[in-house]
């Protein structure tokens, strides 16, 4: 399984960082930080690379906190789906479920555990209810 790290850079828009990475210095930037009426947003950088990621979380910057962790996706391959494929294979209806609301009530209660964050718009339901292995017949 790989990770999906996103490093954020607190009270920063936007910031190159350099990291040795063996012999090689690598230049990363940090871009998608914003000011506004709603609130400072923090420079981030997205990576699935685990060359990157050791070579962040090893700076001195890292361990100074100007660098932190913030959202951590697991991500499936191909070996791992092989080894799901025979539980995912059924699939559990929900016909009382009838618009988007409850939908993802039934997401975010046991045992799906699935956050708000994630159930944004219908079309991240749907994902997220496929993902889960359940469908919703009487909700389009």
């Amino acid at each position: 399984m790989k990770k999906r790290i996103t490093y954020e850079i607190h009270g920063q828009i936007e910031r190159n960082c350099y990291f040795r990475i063996g012999k090689a210095l690598v230049r990363i930037e940090f871009s998608g930080g914003s000011i506004n009426s709603t609130g400072v947003y923090p420079a981030y950088y997205v990576t699935e690379n685990a060359l990157f990621q050791k070579a962040i979380e090893n700076s001195e910057i890292f361990r100074n906190g100007e660098i932190r962790r913030g959202k951590v996706e697991i991500i499936k391959e191909a070996g791992d789906e092989a080894e799901n494929s025979e539980v995912a294979g059924t699939l559990h209806p929900y016909p009382e479920v009838a618009n988007m609301q409850q939908a993802r009530t039934v997401l975010m209660n046991a045992p799906y555990n699935c956050t708000l964050a994630q159930l944004q718009n219908k079309n991240s339901v749907k994902s997220m209810a496929q993902e889960k292995g359940i469908t919703f017949p009487n909700w389009l």
